[in-house]
C-alpha cells in the first residue's frame, strides 16, 4: 500500500515543515517518506528522504531517541 503510505508520510512531513517541528518527530516524517518510497520503488526520492533523515537525526536532543532513529533506519539499509 504505497500510495496510501506515502500520503500519510507527506501529511507528517508537511506537519512538522509548517509547525517548525523538529527533532525526533521531523526525522520520522523524513523516515516514514523513506520507507513509502521504498515500497513503491523509487530509489532515488528513497535516497533523499534517507539522506534528510540523517541530517534530522543531528538534531534530536535526547541520545536515546537518535539511537531508536537510527536503528530504524538501519533497517531500511538492511533491505537495501
Amino acid at each position: 500500500m504505497g500510495e496510501s503510505a506515502l500520503y500519510h508520510a507527506r501529511h507528517c512531513l508537511s506537519m512538522c515543515e509548517s509547525e517548525n517541528i523538529g527533532d525526533f518527530d521531523l526525522a520520522f516524517a523524513h523516515e516514514a517518506m523513506a520507507r513509502a518510497y521504498q515500497v513503491l520503488g523509487d530509489e532515488t526520492q528513497k535516497q533523499v528522504h534517507l539522506k534528510e533523515a540523517l541530517a534530522a537525526a543531528e538534531t534530536i536532543a535526547k541520545q536515546e531517541n537518535k539511537d531508536y532513529l537510527l536503528s530504524e533506519l538501519q533497517s531500511i539499509f538492511d533491505r537495501q
